[in-house]
């Protein structure tokens, strides 16, 4: 493959990146390889290194890229929820879902997870889990924040389930087309989400958790 000029060093770096990502998609981490990453970004190996320092690199930087990118637009659609109508809420909240794992970006994003390579999921974690509980004590002003990082983590773990495995557990459980579609789940989980209010998640673990 002809090498490309991708003038800036930024450029460069994001280029390797795009096409790590790419390769990645299709062949998850495991089979992510240096020399592959450098023939499709359109340079030699040894740029890969220097920009990187090994793969072990390129995939901590990869995760925090694709991480950074998904908290940013999250952050973005809770805030816009936070200002939207109450008529608007289901509709604001699906978007915060939707947004979460989009197409090849969410199948990176689980790849990268169970690689270990998302150095900074903590920091972004809570972000939106700060975010979240703005949204949920405008909606029920009683809500604890234990509670909402409890849902943070039940939601997190349905979407990524959703990427990993959806289609083929809809299928399982005999939901058609329509009924089992990405955005008939999601709306259905942010009405859900909605109607919820702090009490209703009152379980035996309740009086140890506050103490």
């Amino acid at each position: 493959m002809a090498r490309k000029n991708h003038g800036s060093p930024e450029e460069a770096r994001n280029a390797i990146l795009d096409a790590a990502e790419s390769i990645m998609v299709d062949v998850g981490p495991a089979g992510l390889r240096i020399s592959a990453v450098a023939k499709k970004a359109g340079m030699a190996h040894p740029n890969i290194i220097h920009h990187f320092g090994s793969r072990d690199g390129l995939l901590v930087a990869l995760g925090e890229r694709v991480g950074q990118r998904a908290t940013q637009r999250i952050t973005s659609a809770i805030d816009d929820a936070l200002v939207a109508p109450i008529e608007k809420r289901v509709e604001a909240v699906t978007k915060v879902l939707e947004t979460s794992y989009q197409g090849d970006e969410g199948r990176a994003a689980v790849w990268l997870h169970m690689s270990g390579a998302e150095s900074s999921l903590r920091d972004n974690m809570q972000q939106i889990v700060d975010l979240s509980h703005k949204l949920r004590k405008a909606v029920d002003p009683n809500a604890s924040f234990e509670n909402t990082n409890r849902l943070v983590l039940l939601i997190t773990l349905a979407l990524v389930g959703e990427v990993v495995s959806g289609s083929s557990v809809k299928e399982a459980l005999g939901f058609d087309e329509k009924r089992g579609s990405r955005a008939h789940f999601k709306q259905w989980l942010a009405e859900i989400l909605l109607t919820l209010e702090d009490h209703q998640f009152d379980t035996s673990l309740s009086s140890s958790d506050k103490n």
